[in-house]
């Protein structure tokens, strides 16, 4: 097929080791152009899925989800009010680049489909739980916060 990339008889994709000389490589270039990327999922891949009701407790997502997929956060989430989860609590996390919220969805506002996009990597979010709601803020075609539970879902996009 036209532009696919072969080595050694295989085809390259994001998920093969290219070693040279016994070295894995992280990036193949010919004449300064990059020709391949390793990544750590297929692209497209859904990493996690996070779910919070209204008077919950999110303080799994900094530590549970954090510990489990490192490489979907530049840091570990941090309250920047409340604290443990506890009601009325915002917490920020910042994705890394080539992680981004596919989808976005407030019990009472309805659903953002198509979440922050594919080309919005990286971004920054805030989490909201209080008594009776909860929200995710940053660039959804809905409102950042209303009643009743809130879903989000975390994708590869490679970028």
């Amino acid at each position: 097929m036209a532009g696919d990339i072969y080595f050694n008889g295989s085809k390259l994709t994001g998920q093969h080791d290219v070693k040279l000389n016994g070295t894995d490589m992280d990036n193949v270039y010919l004449n300064g152009t990059k020709l391949w990327t390793r990544h750590p999922y297929a692209i497209g891949t859904e990493i996690f899925t996070y779910s919070v009701g209204a008077g919950g407790n999110s303080d799994n997502l900094r530590t549970t989800f954090f510990q489990t997929y490192p490489l979907a956060f530049d840091a570990q989430p941090n309250y920047i009010e409340g604290s443990g989860g506890a009601q009325d609590s915002r917490l920020n996390f910042n994705l890394a680049a080539g992680f981004y919220v596919s989808f976005y969805s407030q019990a009472e506002l309805g659903t953002d489909s198509d979440g922050t996009g594919a080309s919005n990597t990286g971004g920054s979010h805030v989490l909201y739980v209080g008594g009776t709601v909860s929200g995710l803020s940053s660039g959804f075609s809905i409102s950042s916060s209303g009643n009743g539970s809130t879903t989000f879902k975390v994708t590869y996009s490679g970028q």
